[in-house]
């Protein structure tokens, strides 16, 4: 319990701070930006390796999924051409942020070479601890959002909304295939990773804006999509 309450503070504080700040702020609707054109990438993925198992209302809920991904890193790009800058998918931190999420970091946490080789059940519950996530870092972004910047927090309440709705059916899902202890396992797992690595935590927390690797570079966006 004390493991999942810090996880669910230190995920309040990060993303609380970031989006009250016009420096960071930025590089967090960046960091989202890459995260959610790798979510659609991933489920996609899964979807098209599992067919077989997938039951066709699964697959109808699994394809908008992927549909509502693509919607929302269009939607964190241009918060960040509103906040006046571009995101860099050459830099550096572009390149760690997208082998540490989506499938490279899914491929990693199950021990596979290709997510086919993963039960589905296990691709599932990791993509809902995703979503969970998802949900509690966009309500503490609205909560902490300048209300100036009404047309932003508009385009994230209705990411909010999409990512509440996948929570619902991913965990029908893993009822449907009775398979709701992995979810848990895979909670307290990634908790527990968290709390033996509290150092590397506060120190990211900690870290001042200006010391931190750039996503973004000011001015308008060039000629790339990571989509």
């Amino acid at each position: 319990m004390l493991q999942h309450l810090l996880f669910i503070g230190f995920s309040a504080i990060y993303y609380s701070q970031s989006a009250a700040s016009s420096q960071r702020r930025p590089h967090l609707f960046a960091s989202l930006a890459l995260q959610e054109a790798e979510g659609s990438r991933t489920v996609a993925h899964i979807r098209t390796a599992k067919s077989t198992d997938i039951p066709g209302w699964l697959d109808e809920q699994m394809q908008r999924h992927v549909s509502d991904e693509v919607r929302h890193a269009q939607i964190f790009t241009k918060a960040v051409e509103r906040e006046g800058y571009f995101i860099d998918l050459e830099s550096e931190a572009a390149q760690q942020s997208l082998s540490s999420v989506g499938e490279a970091a899914m491929r990693r946490y199950h021990q596979v070479e290709d997510l086919a080789a993963a039960p589905l059940p296990h691709l599932l519950a990791s993509v809902l601890l995703a979503e969970e996530l998802g949900v509690r870092g966009f309500r503490c972004i609205l909560k902490a959002l300048p209300e100036h910047l009404g047309a932003t927090r508009a385009a994230i309440a209705s990411v909010l909304q999409d990512e509440e709705r996948h929570v619902q059916y991913l965990s029908d899902a893993l009822r449907y295939f009775r398979a709701t202890a992995v979810v848990d396992a895979y909670r307290r797992d990634v908790e527990s990773k968290m709390f033996s690595d509290l150092g590397k935590v506060v120190e990211f927390l900690t870290r001042p804006a200006a010391e931190r690797p750039s996503l973004v570079q000011p001015g308008h966006k060039p000629e790339l999509s990571l989509l």
